[in-house]
């Protein structure tokens, strides 16, 4: 079809082609940005779907900088650190939803990744 790119490069695409130019690359990185896409997706449908599914307004609690936490601010943080978790990418994460250090403890691999995630806001 004119005019519609049916070869566009996605993010997925460009990381992947990236990683093969280097050889000693682990895949940690990959699999990271693959999982906060993921999560960045989800979070969009979520979005979309805020009023239908009542996730408009404040959760009723405060995050640990003293701020009222909106119920999509909840939504969006599990969702990024249960996308994260399962990626095996990360040992630990912080975040200004959560008070502690959120440590990725996996049963069947010893985190052999160095790279940590910071969530939230600038």
């Amino acid at each position: 079809m004119a005019g519609i790119d049916t070869n566009c490069m996605t993010l997925t695409r460009f990381v992947l082609e990236e990683q093969k130019k280097h050889p000693h690359a682990t895949g940690d990185l990959t699999m990271l940005l693959q999982s906060l896409l993921t999560a960045v997706k989800a979070v969009q449908t979520a979005v979309r779907r805020a009023g239908i599914a009542n996730l408009y307004g404040f959760q009723g609690t405060t995050n640990v900088q003293g701020e009222e936490v909106k119920k999509l601010d909840v939504l969006a943080n599990d969702c990024f650190i249960n996308m994260l978790k399962s990626s095996y990418s990360t040992c630990l994460m912080v975040s200004e939803e959560n008070e502690d250090v959120i440590e990725v403890e996996t049963e069947q691999q010893v985190c052999r990744s160095r790279l940590g995630v910071r969530l939230g806001q600038g």
